[in-house]
């Protein structure tokens, strides 16, 4: 009878461990202790998952290596690139910003997009550093809102709290072609100094009152009136759409504190319609930059969403006829228009669009007289030469079916020449 004793064998791994496999022993085996591994497949399971470990382990330490040593290379490009430009550091690979640290700040403290800094900042021209247009200590801006120039945004990220830099910026990243009144002329190359004093969070909107949130607000649409100004559509709606966050009466839970006071109740019932108010003119606002930007949907749905709240403004009547003017639809314009010279009749805007479009609407309808009077014209000879193509056997049908195409071609040029012109 075959006897069997259950023992333990110690199985080392390709890792260099050992791990305990029970197996069977058959003491009357004829050939000697026959080891029959119990849960085989375990075995192989277990060989296998650990093989895969392993490999991981070792995929996952080369990635490391390949992140440090790539790590490295960038730092020792970075310094000798420092070494070779006297110290500046090209931002955009180029020397259209460039940064060079004055004195170190703190290591590994740099603010992130969206938090809000406060800096010691000088600005002067490159070539003449004499003339300095502007100085501010404790400027406080938030990263990424377009609330300082272009160059200065990119910038100040890539500086650590407590650091000094000067950062040299091109009339691209500047005042560009317009300049900076009166000391700043076109295309100018600046020169700042800028001490970045230290950086925090932006508050959650929950945490801030109403008159915080309108001051803040309206701060952001100013700046979007700014880059409006200057022409840049594209930074204005930028600043807009961050303004309205910070307006909104409901979203980010604005919460009004119950008093039995009826004057306190009065105060904050007056600011929340300030800036239910300010929230209109920064959608009024983002609308006409909109327009420049020929982003004519955007534009109407902001146009519409200050109609709808007020039905009388009267600078939204007019920038939604001008999108529908845009949008090649001059009788939907004049329309609007009309609505807005009712209300107010000495608006100079409203009336010199008015007439713009009064005058092109007629010359619309003298071409279409045109095309229906050529159409007509042409009817009549498909006609004439119908009757002398069926004394000569051709079929009326045929004709017919032509003239119909003629009358269909005709129509669609009216309807394209009304819209596209």
């Amino acid at each position: 009878m075959a006897h069997s004793a259950r023992t333990a064998v110690s199985q080392g791994d390709l890792s260099g461990t050992e791990k305990i496999v029970e197996v069977d022993v058959d003491t009357n085996h004829p050939h000697g202790d026959s080891i029959l591994v119990e849960n085989k497949s375990d075995f192989k399971g277990n060989e296998t998952t650990n093989l895969s470990e392993k490999a991981s382990e070792v995929k996952e330490h080369d990635v490391i290596d390949e992140e440090i040593n790539q790590a490295k290379k960038i730092q020792t490009d970075l310094d000798n690139e420092i070494i070779e430009n006297d110290g500046w550091v090209k931002i955009l690979g180029n020397d259209q910003i460039m940064k060079k640290v004055i004195t170190e700040g703190v290591s590994h403290t740099r603010p992130l997009r969206g938090e809000v800094c406060t800096i010691n900042f000088k600005g002067c021209l490159k070539d003449n550093e004499s003339v300095i247009f502007e100085s501010i200590d404790k400027f406080t801006c938030q990263l990424g809102d377009a609330e300082v120039i272009t160059g200065l945004d990119l910038a100040i990220p890539l500086m650590c709290k407590g650091e000094v830099s000067l950062i040299s910026i091109a009339p691209r990243f500047g005042y560009g072609p317009k300049g900076f009144s009166p000391l700043v002329p076109a295309d100018a190359w600046l020169l700042y100094t800028v001490e970045l004093v230290e950086f925090e969070q932006e508050q959650e909107l929950e945490q801030l009152s109403v008159s915080q949130r309108r001051d803040i607000g309206i701060r952001k649409r100013e700046r979007g009136n700014w880059w409006y100004d200057r022409g840049e559509a594209a930074l204005a709606v930028q600043c807009y759409r961050r303004a309205l966050e910070f307006l909104d009466e409901v979203e980010g839970g604005i919460s009004i504190p119950k008093s039995d006071d009826k004057t306190e109740n009065a105060k904050i019932t007056e600011e929340v319609k300030s800036l239910f108010e300010d929230r209109l003119k920064a959608y009024n606002n983002m609308a006409a930059a909109q327009l420049k930007l020929q982003a004519y949907g955007p534009a109407l749905k902001s146009v519409e969403f200050v109609l709808k709240c007020q039905p009388k403004n009267v600078k939204a009547l007019f920038r939604k006829g001008k999108i529908f003017a845009a949008k090649g639809d001059t009788d939907e314009a004049l329309v609007v228009l009309r609505e807005a010279i009712r209300l107010e009749p000495d608006n100079k805007a409203v009336i010199q669009e008015l007439s713009k479009l009064s005058e092109k609407r007629k010359e619309e309808k003298q071409n279409e007289k045109l095309l229906y009077k050529r159409m007509f014209n042409t009817s009549a000879s498909n006609t004439k030469e119908n009757s002398t193509d069926s004394k000569n056997g051709f079929k009326r049908p045929l004709n017919l079916a032509l003239l119909a195409g003629g009358l269909i071609v005709a129509v669609a040029g009216i309807m394209a020449y009304r819209y596209v012109s």
